[in-house]
């Protein structure tokens, strides 16, 4: 896998922007969509049954590693980590501009439909939307009454569409992926998170992996004065300690940090940077434990960015439920990508 530094002192919007001027074989991108919507879904469904589980636990039952998806998933619903990120999808090609308000309109939907899995922020957050308040009010609010402390990775989890999106467009992409996350989520770490995923999930989906260094170095940039900076520090720290090899270095199912947006992060850029097989890597991933299915749906948008939906085993493909829409969802980013 080719990386390299881009030349010289760059924005975040222009290192995606001069990722996305470079040629493309327009076959091989096609797949690499296919592949981040399709990989979403596998990460997602391999790690739903052993979420909260830890690696010892994970290895007495599955000493090969967790390495096929529950035939029954086929018919359930989609979980959260899958289902949000399709309604993320639906609202950017409905949009020119994501509005949080209307993505979490879709959120309170699907809450009151089946919301299989949703996390306990973001339930709080619709119960307050539901009484009126808007998007950033609920999710303030209910941010404020933790504490100012709840940082979890119900955000950085559906952000992938936003890539797909705005492949070509660094300040669309920042502003998109920035409101994706304040639909439900207020803490400047899930904010910020989203948008060095995001960001370094497009520079994929283009040919090159932005190296950590200048990811960091261009999201204290990005975050600048905005109160939002005031949070940025805790994740260009996390990226930079991303490790270049040993995944058990970020130790995915300490109880200390389970669900939080900086560990997620982590491992979406963890798998970015890897040169192995989609395959073994996803399986490597759920099988550290900890927030498996959502740390599986990260992971299997970076790998499917990276490798292509061909790169997906065809046994995971037909245990996913309505893999179809998935496909049509990144077929029709595809063909929007940058478009104002």
């Amino acid at each position: 896998m080719r990386q390299y530094c881009l030349m010289g002192t760059q924005t975040l919007e222009q290192i995606i922007d001069d990722a996305g001027r470079l040629p493309v074989d327009h076959d091989r991108l096609e797949d690499r969509y296919r592949g981040v919507m399709l990989g979403v879904a596998a990460g997602n469904c391999l790690g739903i049954p052993v979420e909260g589980q830890s690696a010892s636990a994970i290895r007495r039952h599955h000493p090969d590693g967790v390495r096929d998806i529950d035939p029954a998933e086929h018919d359930r619903p989609w979980d959260d980590d899958l289902a949000q990120t399709v309604m993320v999808a639906e609202t950017l090609l409905e949009d020119s501009e994501l509005d949080p308000d209307r993505l979490a309109a879709r959120f309170l939907r699907w809450s009151r439909d089946n919301g299989r899995g949703i996390g306990v922020l973001t339930r709080q957050v619709l119960d307050e939307i539901a009484a009126g308040k808007s998007a950033a009010e609920a999710s303030l609010e209910v941010w404020e009454q933790s504490g100012w402390s709840t940082a979890g990775n119900g955000a950085v989890m559906r952000c992938a569409p936003v890539a797909l999106r705005w492949r070509r467009s660094g300040a669309a992409l920042v502003r998109n992926a920035r409101a994706s996350a304040l639909a439900t989520h207020y803490d400047a770490r899930c904010e910020w998170s989203t948008v060095a995923f995001s960001a370094a999930l497009a520079t994929t989906l283009s040919g090159p992996t932005v190296p950590v260094d200048e990811l960091a170095s261009a999201l204290e940039e990005a975050a600048g004065t905005d109160w939002a900076a005031a949070g940025v520090g805790h994740v260009v720290e996390a990226i930079r300690q991303v490790p270049q090899r040993d995944l058990q270095e970020l130790r995915l199912d300490d109880p200390m940090d389970m669900g939080y947006t900086l560990k997620a992060m982590q491992v979406g850029l963890w798998c970015l940077m890897q040169p192995g097989e989609l395959e073994p890597s996803l399986i490597g991933v759920v099988s550290s434990g900890g927030d498996a299915d959502t740390n599986g749906a990260v992971s299997g948008a970076a790998l499917g960015a990276r490798a292509g939906a061909q790169a997906l085993p065809p046994r995971w493909l037909r245990r996913i439920g309505r893999a179809e829409h998935l496909v049509r969802l990144a077929d029709r980013l595809r063909s929007i990508e940058g478009d104002d």
